[in-house]
C-alpha cells in the first residue's frame, strides 16, 4: 500500500507544510509522470512557481520522486516506488511515452535490457524511454 503524504515526509526527514502535502497528494493520485509546468497549472494561485520548484528539488533529493526522461519537456517527475533515499535512487526502470496523448508512464515491472559498458566506465543509472501507444489510445 502506498504511504500517505505525512508518512512520506516523516520517512524522508522533511518538514510537513501544506504545500508539500498538496503536491504529494497530487503525485500519489497520478499514474503518469508530471512536468513542473503541469503542476504549476494544477496549483495555479495556490503555490508560486519558485516554491513548487523548490518542493520538487527537495522531493527529488530526498528520494520521494525521480526524474523521468522526456523528449519534449525539460524534465518530468514521478513518485518513487523503490527504496529510494537521499543517498541513492533505485528507479532505473523503463518509461513509456504515448505518441498520441503524450503521457509518460513508469514501467516498474518491466526489466531494463542489459548493456555492455566499455572498460573504464562505471554505470550508475539508466534511463530508457520507449515510444508507442498506451492502452487508452490503442
Amino acid at each position: 500500500m502506498m504511504a500517505n503524504p505525512d508518512e512520506l515526509l516523516r520517512e524522508h526527514g522533511l518538514r510537513r507544510t501544506l504545500g508539500r502535502v498538496q503536491v504529494l497528494d497530487f503525485f500519489l493520485a497520478q499514474k503518469i509522470a508530471i512536468s513542473h509546468s503541469d503542476l504549476s497549472k494544477n496549483f495555479d494561485g495556490q503555490l508560486d512557481r519558485a516554491s513548487l520548484y523548490r518542493t520538487l528539488q527537495d522531493f527529488e533529493s530526498h528520494g520521494i520522486i525521480h526524474k523521468v526522461p522526456d523528449d519534449e519537456v525539460s524534465v518530468k517527475y514521478a513518485i518513487c516506488h523503490g527504496p529510494c533515499s537521499e543517498d541513492a535512487h533505485h528507479d532505473s526502470h523503463l518509461h513509456f511515452k504515448c505518441n498520441d496523448c503524450k503521457q509518460t508512464y513508469c514501467l516498474d515491472s518491466a526489466s531494463l535490457p542489459s548493456f555492455e559498458i566499455p572498460s573504464g566506465f562505471k554505470a550508475q543509472s539508466a534511463e530508457v524511454l520507449i515510444h508507442g501507444q498506451c492502452k487508452a489510445c490503442a
